[in-house]
């Protein structure tokens, strides 16, 4: 983990003595670490950690994470099987448990403590102390006093004897010490700009820019009041971020003393080393428990998942139980063999024993099971049941598996000998409070096979637990729980409630919560809190932190170091100058004509090009206006629906639910002359018409003739309609709906299920294999029972059009009242009344709101429903109907009679109701719905897309002719995008009201947004047009990639319980997500670099140097965000269920992508790497990126997977194959690249 910097004299070697005697000891012992403190052995070994980290992530597709941990990663050596590296989800057809062989590896232990050796030899060798006397005495005095903080503040998350994690003062003071921080600290910004040296613009630049965003933060947050403040939960967080932040500072005050320049590398290194021993103490020390507790019961244990015991109990003093308690591992360690102890009340024997296990009735085994299967029980409950062993689970798999043992023992009498039964123990019974009872001398026992338990000096009683679920679906917003904690010792008494992401730190313990269940039978709730011992979990906090402060203060000196020598280039001839011909330089009619090119290439051709492609924007941004005889559906599209969580326009509903079905946000439908619409299968019966009346005109020429030239006469019109006209035909006219081709069909072997033809855009209408749905139905049960990863392509489809007919029927079911007949309306009534429990199970769209007071449901309902609900009101109870289902009956029966002028009318009057009941209407913003409606008509996103197209055009004809004026005019067209994509975001943030990055979809969004900025920061440093051509690309590819994740349905989708923190998602998220960013540009550089050398004869020796010096700062910049981002979200984790870091796959890519990046970092400085060698490391980035962002959720496993994604695997593919590629070409020797072949010295 050394890290070296350019050289100086201070490098050499410090001696300790000077006698001969030590001097020749101390050399002995220099050339003894010199070795171990290479670079080249740091290289090897951030290789190493990559490796033994993929290899674990891989392993956790079939082995319980637990497991993988142990044998992986805190291990000294690691036994790794080939048969992991082909994972069934990326090869479906290939039997993995037939793959053999396995090589043995270094472990994490061993891996980690070499990285400490030589981190260790590398500081002995490299780092001297360069400060002398007093200053010397200083450093090192405020080291000590920063290591005394450090302790103190790590301490202070170590209190035994009652609450942690709490401040002296309250949130709200903190908040405002805070806000008086950030107004100092833009004071002294401000302050220190006028202080600086006019001609050191480089630092007054860096001050200016830290100090006006300062000011603006400062001024949101006091003029938005408390609304800018952070909840209490957030401010715990920042409190303990803002210690460790102080502790970092005064180490980074003596390290600056001590070691001048080189102070940030030195305290890097000191918080990886402190985060290093923070992962040694959780391994060895660290403890993970769970408390399970009904409401209304009180426990004072906790139980371990991962380990059992068998517990024998006896019950006969009314006082207290006495328990004996045998271990797993001593259970384990002898069986087949008796074991007798004095302390136990019968000798035992195991019989057998399965880790995971569950129990069948022993009638339910047919005749062949029963031969199979032998059930050793001779007594208890086992003369019934059968324990059957089971595949180990996935410890962080997204079902959360937990094994379940299961053992068979014999009680042995201890003075005869004899067997006093063969009995069945399982975990499933224990945790049902149900023992199997023994009576061994007429004292009767209790055993149990049971989780092993912790006592606890407290006890906890449940008052009461919630599980709160997003509106109208079954989605978990939050789990919280009302404790009461008593703890006579230290005579603690308090009620406490406990939430997600917002533990309870008390007497060394923290508890979270974790889970909900409710008894199906009796609805008697219980809680799962997972309760944390763990003395060092403060340490990440402060180790990052320090992490944080060394990296900005080192990586801050080189931009400064940068920028200044950039400022001393800037002596270069203006555009006015090289435009001049050789000797005209002092004629004035040349001057002038020279201005006039330079005026048009800076400023003219630019301007114009931004206006014309602002102005197009412009057109996009208006909103459609029907025509007199028209309906208005973009503003029928605004009303708001309650659907999946969120209530959102109906236009996001139909655009979402026709994306799904045939990947568009639009149809066409052609029709005739007299405006009937044309089918395909139309087309083809006429086709078939017109082949059977050639064959007839042999016979009858006239007659033919007339057929065919009447077909000929027939003519045609395609009409493009918005998704919003689909949604209504399907709810209101679903036979004209059901005419439309837009499902799409691709599989050959579904079109011949479905008795189809392949045709021209693989498009279909329902109409034409309805008659298939019987088929289509038992097709998708079959494909179903093959289980996830071994369904077949065709099987795949058959779901994937099964899906498709769901949503369409979800809609219309929806919006479709019942039929109530007046000769049987009870039994219609029951009908539909079951009707709406089947509908409700599906989570359905509810377009009606609650209809205000006296109203007895309180919450969105669906149409079908409340229709119903209207009509048992006005038939029976005389009540006065729902106004807002009233409208809804008036907009849909006008627009199926199509009475233009009534539809209009209705939605204008609904409008009107739903503004002047706003007040009244839950989960709903009226101006968010009308803004997404707007958003979704406006498309910006897209129209960003084509123009980065246009940009990326002209940057490469720039590079052919009229270099400056197309450069030029590239560069402020993608400046003019880059503006509409920051709104754009901005839109989405006020649409959700979450942070920028909640998803897939975002993350793209937002990936493309940060390359774009990088790509202008740095056209504007360098003006190669290399800028330009990064932020175009990036921007047009991630906006690609975004629309392609857009097929799933809502981009807005609600999160996750766990994931619902806003402070998480704007700091780990988006910090982690910029890294993301920065990792690709500096791949792309690395691309560019390439091919430009490679393909091209035009990369200069200068221009090339120019891209590898920005490769470096931007790789600078991204192993700053991506180690902050994933320590960030290690602390989250800590946050969220009590571990920092838990091996899981999405954390292991985060962590692949740092190390990847200090490897290139560290391969740079130690000269292993040259610029073409960094080049093709930036190159590699690009797929170690691509591995975290997509290629672990492709496993299918993990606490953070999103799931598979239909396509991405071949695409992820596909994707790392060109990169490969790529790095293949730039091992071509460089004297061959083009541009270099006519050198005699390359690169």
């Amino acid at each position: 983990m050394a890290t070296n910097t350019l050289p100086d004299q201070s490098n050499e070697p410090a001696t300790l003595g000077s006698d001969s005697g030590s001097a020749n000891f101390n050399k002995t012992f220099l050339k003894f670490l010199t070795p171990l403190a290479s670079l080249r052995l740091t290289v090897v070994l951030f290789a190493m950690a990559i490796f033994i980290i993929l290899a674990g992530t891989l392993a956790q597709v079939n082995k319980d994470i637990w497991v993988v941990i142990d044998e992986y990663f805190r291990t000294g050596i690691a036994k790794i099987e080939f048969k992991i590296f082909f994972p069934p989800s990326f090869f479906p057809n290939l039997d993995q448990q037939n793959i053999p062989g396995f090589i043995y590896f270094p472990g994490g232990w061993l891996i980690g403590f070499m990285m400490g050796i030589n981190l260790f030899a590398a500081h002995f060798i490299r780092f001297k102390v360069q400060a002398k006397g007093k200053e010397r005495t200083i450093g090192w005095t405020i080291i000590a006093v920063g290591s005394l903080i450090t302790w103190l503040v790590i301490a202070s998350g170590a209190n035994k004897d009652g609450f942690q994690g709490y401040s002296l003062l309250s949130w709200l003071a903190l908040w405002w010490l805070l806000q008086a921080g950030i107004g100092m600290a833009t004071v002294a910004g401000c302050v220190l700009f006028f202080y600086i040296d006019k001609h050191r613009r480089a630092e007054r630049g860096l001050i200016l820019g830290f100090t006006i965003l300062l000011g603006c933060l400062l001024a949101w947050s006091i003029s938005q009041g408390q609304a800018a403040r952070f909840s209490d939960a957030s401010m715990r967080i920042l409190w303990q971020l803002v210690k460790a932040t102080f502790a970092g500072c005064v180490l980074l005050s003596g390290c600056i003393f001590l070691f001048k320049k080189r102070a940030g590398v030195v305290l890097l290194h000191a918080g990886v080393g402190l985060m290093m021993l923070s992962e040694l103490i959780v391994g060895t020390m660290a403890v993970e428990t769970q408390m399970t507790i009904s409401e209304g019961e009180t426990t004072n244990f906790v139980h371990d998942i991962r380990e059992i015991e068998l517990a024998i109990i006896d019950e006969t003093d009314p006082k207290e139980d006495k328990v004996t308690i045998i271990p797993k591992s001593i259970l384990l360690a002898k069986q087949g063999e008796v074991v007798s102890d004095p302390k136990l009340p019968f000798d035992y024997e195991l019989v057998k024993y399965y880790p995971n296990a569950s129990l069948r009735k022993v009638s339910s085994l047919t005749p062949e099971e029963k031969k199979q299967t032998e059930n050793p029980a001779t007594a208890g409950i086992g003369m019934d049941w059968i324990a059957l062993p089971m595949r180990s689970a996935s410890g962080t798999d997204m079902g959360g598996g937990v094994d379940t043992p299961a053992a068979y023992i014999k009680v042995i009498d201890k003075k005869t000998s004899e067997s006093l039964g063969i009995y069945l123990l399982d975990l499933e019974m224990a945790l049902q409070e149900i023992g199997q009872p023994v009576v061994v001398d007429g004292t009767p026992y209790q055993l149990y096979l049971r989780f092993k338990r912790y006592y606890k000096p407290y006890s906890v009683t449940l008052n009461d637990v919630r599980k709160d679920d997003y509106a109208g679906t079954n989605t978990v917003m939050n789990y919280s729980s009302d404790i009461k904690l008593v703890d006579p010792t230290n005579n603690v008494d308090r009620e406490i409630k406990v939430w997600m992401n917002n533990p309870l730190r008390y007497s060394g313990d923290t508890f979270y919560q974790s889970g909900y269940h409710a008894d199906p039978a009796t609805g008697k709730e219980m809680t799962t809190l997972s309760v944390v011992n763990n003395v060092g979990w403060m340490i990440p906090y402060v180790s990052c932190m320090i992490v944080v402060v060394g990296m900005l203060y080192h990586f801050m000196i080189t931009l400064l170091r940068f920028l200044n020598r950039r400022e001393k280039q800037r002596n270069e001839p203006t555009a006015v100058d090289e435009l001049l011909p050789p000797g005209k330089e002092n004629d004035p009619a040349w001057q002038d004509r020279a201005r006039l090119q330079a005026f048009m290439a800076h400023y003219l051709i630019p301007i114009m090009i931004v206006v014309v492609f602002g102005g197009y924007l412009m057109s996009k941004t208006r909103v459609p206006k029907p025509e007199s005889n028209e309906m208005n559906l973009y503003e029928f599209g605004q009303l708001p629906i309650l659907y999946e969580g969120r209530t959102k326009p109906v236009d996001t509903l139909a655009r979402n639910s026709l994306r799904i079905i045939t990947g568009r946000q639009d149809f066409t439908v052609e029709y005739d002359e007299d405006g009937n619409i044309v089918t395909t299968k139309s087309k083809e019966i006429a086709a078939e018409e017109q082949t059977e009346a050639a064959k007839e005109s042999k016979d009858n020429p006239e007659t033919s003739d007339s057929k065919v030239t009447k077909k000929e006469k027939q003519k045609t019109t395609t009409k493009k309609y918005p998704a919003i006209k689909w949604f209504l035909d399907t709810i209101a006219k679903p036979s004209d709906a059901f005419e439309y081709e837009v499902v799409r069909i691709e599989n050959p072997e579904l079109l011949h299920t479905l008795g189809l033809k392949k045709r021209a855009g693989f498009r279909y209408s329902f109409d034409d294999f309805i008659e298939k749905i019987p088929e289509l139905s038992k097709q998708s049960e079959l494909a179903r029972q093959a289980g996830k990863g071994k369904a077949t392509l065709y099987q795949s489809r058959v779901l994937d059009l099964e899906k498709k007919i769901g949503t369409v029927d979800l809609l219309i079911q929806s919006f479709k009242p019942p039929e109530i007949r007046a000769e049987s309306a009870r039994d219609d009534l029951i009908e539909a009344i079951r009707r709406h429990g089947a509908l409700e199970r599906r989570n359905p769209p509810r377009a009606i709101p609650p209809g205000g007071e006296g109203e007895e449901d309180k919450d969105w309902q669906t149409y079908s429903y409340a229709w119903t609900r209207d009509l048992v009101k006005a038939s029976f109870a005389k009540e006065k109907e729902n106004e807002a289902t009233q409208a809804w009956t008036k907009i849909l029966v006008a627009y199926a009679s199509d009475d233009v002028s009534t539809f209009n009318k209705e939605v204008r009057n609904y409008q009107i109701w739903l503004n002047k009941h706003k007040a009244d209407l839950p989960h709903t913003s009226l101006s968010k719905i009308n803004f997404e409606a707007f958003f979704n008509h406006f498309e910006p996103f897209y129209y960003c897309s084509v123009l980065y197209i246009f940009a990326f055009v002209m940057v490469c004809f720039s590079f052919l002719f009229w270099t400056r004026p197309l450069g030029n005019a590239a560069f402020w067209l993608i400046c003019l995008t880059f503006f509409v994509h920051t709104l754009a975001l901005i839109g989405r943030i006020y649409i959700s009201g979450r942070p920028p990055v909640t998803n897939l979809y975002s993350s793209a969004v937002f990936i493309g947004w940060g390359a774009v900025l990088a790509g202008i920061v740095i056209e504007k440093m360098n003006r190669l047009g290399i800028g330009s051509l990064l932020a175009s690309v990036a921007g047009f590819s991630t906006l690609l990639i975004a629309h392609m994740l857009a097929g799933d349905g809502d981009t807005f989708a609600v999160l996750q319980a766990v994931l619902d923190t806003q402070f998480w998602l704007a700091t780990h998220v988006v910090c982690i997500t910029l890294g993301y960013a920065a990792t690709f540009v500096a791949g792309l550089l690395g691309l560019f670099y390439i091919l430009w050398g490679t393909c091209t004869p035009r990369m200069t020796a200068s221009a090339g140097k120019e891209i590898i010096r920005m490769l470096y700062g931007v790789l600078c910049f991204a192993i700053i965000l991506s180690f902050f981002g994933t320590v960030l979200g290690g602390l989250w984790a800590d946050d969220s269920w009590g571990r920092f870091w838990g091996w899981d796959p999405k954390e292991n890519g985060a962590l692949i992508i740092v190390l990847w990046n200090a490897l290139v970092l560290h391969a740079r400085w130690g000269g292993m790497v040259k610029d073409r060698g960094l080049a093709m490391l930036a190159i590699g980035g690009n797929i170690v990126t691509s591995w975290s962002w997509f290629g672990v959720n492709e496993l299918g496993v993990g606490l953070h997977s999103y799931g598979f994604t239909e396509g991405v695997l071949k695409a992820l593919g596909l994707f790392m194959l060109s990169q490969l590629a790529v790095i293949a070409i730039a091992l071509v020797p460089q004297n061959h690249w083009w541009s270099f072949s006519k050198s005699k010295t390359p690169e």
